[in-house]
């Protein structure tokens, strides 16, 4: 994509929202859907108010047309100054489709806004929206470090870092999972307290670090039967199973990253920073990193890959897709 002052963070669309500033065009893009629900719905709250179920229309890539969608945009709204139309998987509108939705930027209803979510990187149709008036929206993980801090705050705690690049290096950088640890977090330290690594270490690190080296232990050494128990293990804990190959495939990104800067001789210390881990958490991912070549954490990161798109399109139950990918990554 063309680098330009269009090109705007999560924390920098809220601040603009704060402020009532709307664009009559958003692209949002990045893989932290979390947080781009939690943008959704603050546009639902500022822009729609109290007529949602009138002025909100969703729309899906795969389903809907682009004459549905700009005849929508164009249509007056009842009872609110303004409409809000929601697109999503832009990337999955026919080619046909996606031309017509092009010129809509040129000439946007100043009575809508309009938030065309990509599923997908597709840097060709980025680039022939990059329009003026057009808002580009990256969610990603610069946004996460401001988010744990934020989403801490609102549960009435406070973070320090350490204990925020604990949190990541065990849980991955999903949002949605890292919701979910600091809600356990704030019940295990109380409401008003300091989070610190020490805590995160006690709940976290133990009852999912270990299983989760674990697994990815088995999978390097392409062990079936530890590679099973371990997931099984991980089970109990009733981890969903996308969460589980979330943490996994984040875990293995940041071995490749570690040998990669291994390799290059740089220090423990700039390499604890760049990943942005503790010491502790370094020093098995740099063990995994010295024992896997290249070419295994390709294979696995891909397989990974097309794991995640199967469980979220499998009609066999997760957990049976999962144990097969698990399989599959031993194999």
């Amino acid at each position: 994509m063309k680098t330009s002052t269009n090109k705007i963070s999560h924390i920098d669309l809220q601040k603009n929202l704060s402020e009532g500033e709307i664009s009559p065009v958003y692209v949002f893009t990045g893989n932290q859907t979390y947080l781009m629900d939690e943008a959704v719905s603050d546009l639902k709250r500022i822009v729609l108010g109290n007529s949602t179920d009138f002025n909100l229309s969703l729309f899906y890539g795969d389903s809907a047309s682009a004459k549905e969608i700009i005849d929508t945009a164009k249509t007056y709204p009842m009872l609110s100054r303004m409409r809000l139309a929601i697109v999503k998987n832009v990337e999955k509108l026919p080619d046909g489709e996606f031309k017509l939705m092009e010129s809509y930027p040129l000439s946007p209803s100043p009575f809508t806004c309009l938030v065309l979510i990509f599923g997908a990187q597709d840097n060709a149709r980025l680039n022939a929206l990059d329009k003026k008036g057009v808002i580009f929206v990256r969610f990603d993980i610069k946004d996460v470090f401001e988010a744990i801090h934020r989403e801490v705050k609102k549960l009435g705690c406070s973070i320090t870092k350490e204990a925020v690049q604990s949190l990541i290096s065990l849980v991955g950088d999903n949002m949605q999972d890292i919701h979910s640890e600091l809600q356990r977090l704030v019940l295990f330290t109380g409401r008003g307290k300091t989070i610190e690594v020490e805590d995160v270490e006690k709940l976290i690190q133990k009852a999912q670090s270990e299983d989760v080296f674990g697994l990815i232990n088995a999978i390097a050494a392409r062990d079936k039967e530890k590679a099973i128990k371990a997931l099984l293990d991980l089970e109990t804990t009733d981890e969903e199973p996308l969460a589980i190959l979330s943490r996994i495939g984040w875990r293995f990104r940041l071995i490749w990253r570690a040998k990669e800067l291994i390799d290059k001789n740089v220090s423990r210390d700039a390499i604890s920073k760049e990943l942005k881990v503790s010491p502790g958490a370094l020093y098995y991912i740099g063990q995994q990193a010295k024992s896997l070549s290249y070419e295994e954490i390709k294979r696995i990161i891909g397989i990974l890959y097309e794991g995640d798109r199967m469980l979220k399109t499998a009609y066999i139950p997760k957990s049976v897709a999962l144990t097969n990918l698990i399989l599959e990554l031993c194999g």
